[in-house]
């Protein structure tokens, strides 16, 4: 072989690995048995359009997760203006099959609505057994929206479809399926998880009993990482939003947003974190290099400091009373006084460090994305107490009891492990890259968000596998669980 068809030979083989790598990683994904891949759909509608009104997404629910088993072809839906015009919000159809959605909703679609009233939807389905090959003729469904659906600029409205599959099939009935209006449930401040949809400017409520979306909220400004508040988790959820450079404050009792502080010394707002009082929020500017402190009762920035080195993740050592921050470029975990904003050591890492983790408030987690490693540091001792592989691009690092999970961006895997041994316990692979972590401790599940399937993967912290997934039909970056 000559020296140039072996370098187009090589060329091609890489072409061929680049394209295979990536089907293959997700291919060898073995999820519990009780999980659904459901959210191949993002954004199954008309573009959205902010600038014009708002969007509507569509959700399916079941009235029954279990029990007689049904699939549904959904043809079309349709909404009734106040001008009695008919606008589609399918733009393909769907089908439902009652025996893969353990979890009892799918989302249907999301859709760009001007300013307006919205009375009815109208929903074109074929609906026969699960495995039956008997035809069907296409039905009809009218439903009125029990309260006219009123839509305005930067609106993020939900719509929640009922099907009752035991009704749909009583009588022997195969083709009209049982159709109601799912109303939302309203005024939820505990056991609920917000998920925040950048791309979408949308926070999502889920339910954690059910874990099934509950309703939405539009934020403008692409609502990206999430805190609840520290003293009064059930009054503030603060919202970074990365397009306005700003922090929004919600009212999770009144579901609206409340206050906005812009960050208007930031060029770009990554994430953040909060004072154990409520009265700080310390942010990162990464485009920078800067990190900032915000006074969360005035809005004013009143102290900064730079750092340089492109700043990554920032967390609060409440014991220690100190902010540890990794710069990704300088391979370094910097500690600061949090009341004079002012450096008080550092501590050397492995390439590129991201996420961390304060446990048992004295060992300092942190992921060495570039070296494929989690560092552990005594924070009382001042050394490095242990460093543990993991598979690649490590980003972020959370604790339930005593067990440490560590999300890997480049496998898209989820490293388990036990504090004090130096080897992964176990390792959970995803479909997509996993995120921010949260947890509901009432509930007891482990959410992580997988951005590739627009979608919250759910872990069982006993069994430590995937039992579910929540579709949210965008892309969800910060998570955050309102707790009692």
């Amino acid at each position: 072989m000559s020296s140039q068809s072996l370098i187009a030979y090589r060329i091609l083989l890489a072409l061929v690995l680049v394209c295979i790598l990536p089907l293959f990683l997700s291919g060898c994904s073995s999820p519990g048995s009780g999980y659904s891949s459901n959210a191949g759909l993002l954004g199954n509608g008309p573009p959205v359009d902010n600038d014009r009104g708002g969007q509507l997404s569509l959700f399916l629910n079941l009235k029954k997760t279990k029990g007689s088993e049904l699939r549904m072809r959904i043809q079309s839906i349709e909404i009734l203006t106040e001008t009695n015009n008919w606008i589609p919000l399918l733009r393909l159809p769907v089908t439902a099959d009652s025996k893969t959605l353990p979890l009892g909703q799918l989302f249907l679609s999301r859709s760009a609505l001007t300013t307006g009233y919205y009375s009815r939807i109208r929903i074109t389905t074929l609906c026969n057994p699960s495995g039956s090959e008997t035809e069907v003729s296409p039905v009809t469904t009218e439903l009125n929206i029990n309260r006219p659906l009123y839509i305005t600029k930067g609106d993020s409205r939900s719509l929640f479809i009922l099907w009752d599959i035991g009704t749909s099939l009583a009588g022997g009935t195969l083709g009209k399926p049982a159709l109601s209006l799912d109303p939302k449930l309203k005024n939820m401040l505990v056991d609920v998880a917000y998920a925040a949809c950048p791309d979408i400017n949308t926070v999502f409520m889920i339910c954690t009993d059910k874990n099934i979306v509950c309703d939405s909220l539009g934020v403008a400004g692409g609502p990206s990482y999430l805190i609840s508040d520290p003293i009064a988790p059930t009054a503030n959820l603060y919202a970074l939003t990365e397009n306005e450079i700003g922090i929004k404050k919600i009212g999770p009792a009144a579901n609206r947003v409340e206050a906005n502080f812009p960050l208007s010394m930031l060029g770009r707002g990554l994430q953040f974190t909060t004072s154990p009082d409520s009265r700080w929020a310390f942010v990162i500017d990464r485009k920078r290099g800067n990190i900032v402190r915000l006074d969360l009762r005035s809005g004013a920035i009143d102290l900064g400091t730079r750092l340089g080195y492109q700043p990554s993740y920032i967390i609060y050592l409440e014991q220690q009373k100190l902010l540890a921050v990794t710069l990704s470029k300088s391979q370094t975990v910097v500690l600061l006084d949090p009341e004079t904003m002012n450096k008080v050591r550092s501590i050397s890492t492995g390439n590129k460090p991201e996420g961390l983790l304060l446990y048992r408030n004295n060992y300092l987690y942190i992921a060495e994305s570039g070296g494929n490693s989690v560092m552990v540091y005594d924070l009382s001792k001042n050394v490095v107490q242990q460093r543990v592989l993991v598979d690649f691009s490590p980003a972020r690092i959370f604790a339930v009891d005593n067990t440490v999970y560590v999300a890997n961006r480049g496998s898209r895997t989820i490293s388990i492990i036990k504090p004090g041994q130096l080897n992964v316990l176990q390792t959970i692979r995803l479909d997509g890259p996993p995120l921010e972590f949260a947890y509901s401790a009432t509930n007891k599940w482990l959410y992580v968000g997988n951005e590739s399937a627009g979608a919250i993967d759910i872990i069982d912290p006993v069994s430590k596998e995937l039992t579910g997934r929540i579709s949210l039909g965008a892309v969800p970056r910060g998570i955050a669980v309102l707790h009692r």
